[in-house]
This record gives structure tokens, sequence and C-alpha cells, in this order.
């Protein structure tokens, strides 16, 4: 089923392979970033048939009157979203603008989705350590979840760092989050190492889980030692 699909941070990275994965869906595509370059508008446009609507809208997602107007536009060019994904780099924004970088998405684009719609929020890792939202987001989703469930809107969470984004993997980390996002998953945790980790948290007496994280830290400091 052909959808139309809201993209942040879409100049590079994740959300530009997330871009030519429902580009070549046959989606109708709004993206938006602080800027696009035309060799990103040049080979996106390149995998769209005539008559596919593929627009492009600069702004800064930090700045929530700017991102309005283009969100405006964007529905005045393509219609309402049926999914739309948050997607920002973690190495061009701080934690702060990351949290008001959610706000924002959330408070433009949750009055504009209508009934089974799917909104999905990429949440960047730094602690090699963490998998899971800080307590800030893991608020906002509660609150969004709310104010969703009456019109059977979905809501998911996915957590990644810097090597998910590097360019080697973004595209293979893109057809994983697409996967999850057609299953609906409200959780989506990148990385085999993270989902185990995820896993025993949930599962595993405090005191196990404390050995298991120190070996793992262990191992990664004998890795970037090397």
């Amino acid at each position: 089923m052909l959808r139309r699909v809201f993209i942040t941070g879409s100049n590079s990275g994740i959300g530009f392979e997330l871009a030519k994965q429902y580009i070549r869906r046959g989606d109708d595509v709004a993206l938006f970033d602080k800027q696009f370059s035309d060799i990103t508008k040049q080979t996106l446009c390149s995998l769209a048939h005539s008559n596919q609507y593929i627009e492009f809208f600069a702004t800064h997602i930090c700045d929530i009157e700017g991102l309005q107007i283009q969100v405006n536009n964007a529905i005045a060019a393509i219609g309402k979203p049926e999914l739309a994904i948050y997607c920002d780099r973690s190495d061009e924004v701080t934690n702060c603008d990351h949290a008001l970088a959610l706000r924002n998405i959330a408070t433009v684009i949750s009055p504009e989705l209508a009934m089974n719609s799917h909104l999905a929020l990429m949440i960047p890792v730094t602690n090699k350590a963490q998998v899971s939202p800080e307590p800030s987001v893991l608020i906002l989703a509660k609150e969004l979840r709310q104010t969703f469930k009456p019109n059977k809107i979905k809501l998911s969470l996915m957590c990644f760092n810097k090597a998910h984004n590097a360019s080697e993997n973004a595209a293979d980390t893109a057809k994983q989050i697409v996967k999850s996002l057609d299953k609906q998953k409200r959780m989506v945790i990148l990385g085999l190492q993270s989902k185990l980790t995820y896993v025993m948290s949930h599962y595993l007496p405090n005191w196990v889980m404390d050995s298991v994280m120190d070996r793992l830290i262990k191992q990664q400091l004998i890795r970037t030692t090397r």
C-alpha cells in the first residue's frame, strides 16, 4: 500500500537511506533537513517514477516556526503524512537540541496525523552501554501514546548510535528500520549486542547484568586501544 511519508534529517546518513527505501516503494515523500545538496536531490529524484511526489523542504527542526511553515508546505504539496519519521544526525546537534527537536516534531506533526497513521522517533544513544532512551524521551513517548490512543496512531522509538549512522552502515540500518516499522514495533533496538543487552536487562537479576555490562565495557576498551 502506497503512503505519504515525511522524513527529517534526510540529506545524508540514515535519513537519506530511509528516503531511498520509501521512494523505491513508490511512496510520496516529503523530505526535511537544514539544507539539501544537489547530489542528494538528483539521487533521490532519479529513483522516483513520473507521477510520484518527491518534495524537499529546508528547515532547522529546532526552529519550530520554520518547521511549522515547511510542514504546512509539505501537506499542501503531497497531503498529510501517514508515516512521519524523525531522524537527525547525532554528530550535528547536542543532546539538549535533540530534546527540543523531539518536542518540536511532536508538536507540529501530531495534529496532522490521521487515524491509523504512524510516528517514528529516532533517539541517539551516545553511551555504548545504554540501549534505552533517556527518561525525558520516555515521558514524551508516554504523553504521545495517550494522545494518540483514541485515533489508533502508532508510535515507535528507535535507538541508534554513531556507528549505525556511518555511511558504510546507514543503508543496512535503514533496511532494518523499514522492516521494524512495517511490523509497527513500539521499540526498535538497532544492533545485536544492544538487543541482547535490552532483553537481559528485563529478565536477569541486577548483579548478573552488572557483570555482563562490565565485561562488554572492558571488551570495548580493549578494541579502542588496539
